[in-house]
C-alpha cells in the first residue's frame, strides 16, 4: 500500500487501469475515500497490446480479474517491469473477508477459503448470547418500564388498541418470529416514538428470549461494504461493544 501510495501521489505519474471507464470510476471514488487521488487512465483488454505502446510515466498497473487472457497478463508483467510500475490485481469482492483467508498453493494454483468465522465455536456463542442476556436484561428491568408507560399514554390519547405492533419477520436463523414495535399508525411523524431507535425497543424483548441479537440484528452494521460478512469473519465480544457504542452516539464507522 506504501508503494502504491507513494507512486500515484506523483503528479507527473498516473495510475493505469485494465478495464472499463465504470470499474475506473469505482476505484477512483475508492482511492479518493481513502486519502489517494490518482491520475487514472483506462484501457481497455481488448486493446491492451496497442495502448501501452503509447503509455508512459505510469507509477501503478490495477488489473481488474478475469479481464485479460494469459498471454496479455505476462506482456502486462513485462510492461511493469520495464517501467518499473507496480502491478496490482482488484479483486472487490473479496475485501469484505480482509485478513481472514487462507491461501494454499497447489502446485502452479493459488485457492483462497475463508478462514472459520469466530462463532463457530461454542465459547464465543456462550459470551455473545451472555452479552445479549445482560444488557437486555438491563434494560428491560431499569429503563423499559418508564419508556413503556410514557409510550404507552402517548398511543392511547391517539387511539384505543394495544400498545405493540406485531409483524412476522425472519431472525438470522432463518426463523420466524414476532417482531415487536410501538404502534405508531396513528402518530405524527414528528412523534419521537416514530422514531426507529425508539419505535423498536420492545424488540429487547425476543433479545432477552433469544429470538434475536443486538448485534447485528437490531443494530445495523454500516460501517463497510458487505457488512454482514465481514462482521461473521471478524466478530468478538469487544467488536459488539464498539458497534453498540457507536450505534448510541449515532456513528457508522468502526476504528
Amino acid at each position: 500500500m506504501k508503494r502504491l501510495y507513494k507512486g500515484v501521489q506523483d503528479p507527473t505519474k498516473r495510475f493505469l487501469l485494465v478495464g472499463t471507464d465504470e470499474e475506473a470510476a469505482e476505484i477512483q471514488s475508492e482511492l479518493n475515500g481513502q486519502g489517494i487521488a490518482p491520475q487514472i487512465q483506462s484501457i481497455l483488454p481488448d486493446a491492451l497490446l496497442n495502448s501501452l505502446q503509447n503509455v508512459d510515466n505510469v507509477a501503478a498497473v490495477c488489473c481488474v480479474p478475469g479481464a485479460i487472457q494469459k498471454d496479455d497478463l505476462i506482456t502486462l508483467y513485462q510492461f511493469c517491469q520495464e517501467k518499473k510500475a507496480v502491478l496490482f490485481f482488484c479483486t472487490p469482492g473479496l475485501s469484505a473477508l480482509q485478513k481472514n483467508l487462507e491461501v494454499r498453493n497447489v502446485g502452479f494454483l493459488s485457492l483462497l477459503s475463508p478462514l472459520e468465522d469466530p462463532l463457530s465455536h461454542w465459547w464465543n456463542r456462550l459470551a455473545k448470547r451472555l452479552f445479549n442476556l445482560l444488557v437486555s436484561g438491563i434494560f428491560l428491568l431499569f429503563i423499559f418500564p418508564f419508556i413503556y408507560i410514557i409510550a404507552a399514554v402517548i398511543i392511547k390519547r391517539k387511539s384505543a388498541g394495544p400498545v405493540f405492533s406485531f409483524a412476522k419477520e425472519k431472525n438470522g436463523k432463518g426463523k420466524y418470529i414476532d417482531s415487536l414495535s410501538f404502534r405508531t399508525t396513528d402518530l405524527p411523524a414528528s412523534s419521537i416514538l416514530q422514531k426507529p431507535a425508539v419505535k423498536k425497543m420492545p424488540q429487547f424483548l425476543n433479545v432477552f428470549t433469544g429470538n434475536i441479537s443486538i448485534v447485528p440484528n437490531m443494530v445495523k452494521c454500516q460501517f463497510c461494504k458487505n457488512a454482514d460478512v465481514w462482521y461473521m469473519q471478524n466478530w468478538s465480544l469487544w467488536l459488539d461493544i464498539k458497534i453498540l457504542f457507536k450505534a448510541m452516539l449515532n456513528k457508522n464507522k468502526i476504528d
